[in-house]
């Protein structure tokens, strides 16, 4: 009955190489490309090994129908230095879209900064759930494009920022104008 998948979890060097990270060869990322399959939309943070030797993603956020959320720091708008990068080992485009990789968190103690792309996940899940909400007609992989497609950056990507932040501005246009000629 689930509609979208939010998990922060990548599985990197204790068990695979980085050839292994094309999307079909982990468990993990084969059951992603089963649930996909299903209808529903699995979203995956891309890690915290940008600045480590390993540096991509994890699986299963080298599945293609995977929407993969790298993380940016939030008072820069420019890749965070942890958040992994792209593309796959088969060369897919990965991240696909990013947020903020930063947040205040409180315990019953303290108040601190957090950093992890387990923080810009849930924020892109959320923002998929109004978007498919406000599009109850489309399916699965018409929202995970429509979430690129509205990426500030699109239609340019990078392996640092994918198709960069999604704009909510985007749904709310009379009609999807021609990207390519906005200023």
């Amino acid at each position: 009955g689930a509609d979208i998948i939010s998990s922060s979890l990548g599985y990197t060097d204790k068990r695979y190489t980085v050839k292994q990270m094309n999307g079909r060869t982990t468990l993990v990322s084969q059951a992603a490309r089963i649930a996909a399959r299903k209808g529903i939309l699995v979203v995956n943070a891309m890690g915290n090994d940008g600045r480590e030797y390993w540096e991509v993603m994890g699986a299963p956020a080298d599945v293609d129908s995977v929407l993969s959320v790298g993380g940016i720091d939030p008072f820069t708008g420019f890749h965070i230095n942890f958040s992994s990068f792209g593309p796959t080992s088969d060369y897919h485009l990965k991240p696909n879209v990013c947020a903020s990789g930063s947040a205040i968190v409180a315990s019953s103690s303290s108040v601190k900064k957090g950093f992890g792309t387990s923080f810009s996940t849930p924020l892109i899940s959320g923002f998929a759930a109004c978007v498919w909400q406000m599009n109850r007609d489309k399916n699965s992989m018409e929202i995970f494009h429509l979430i690129e497609q509205s990426g500030h950056l699109h239609p340019y990507f990078d392996y640092a920022h994918g198709y960069g932040i999604p704009q909510a501005s985007y749904f709310f246009r009379e009609s999807q104008p021609d990207r390519k000629s906005d200023n």
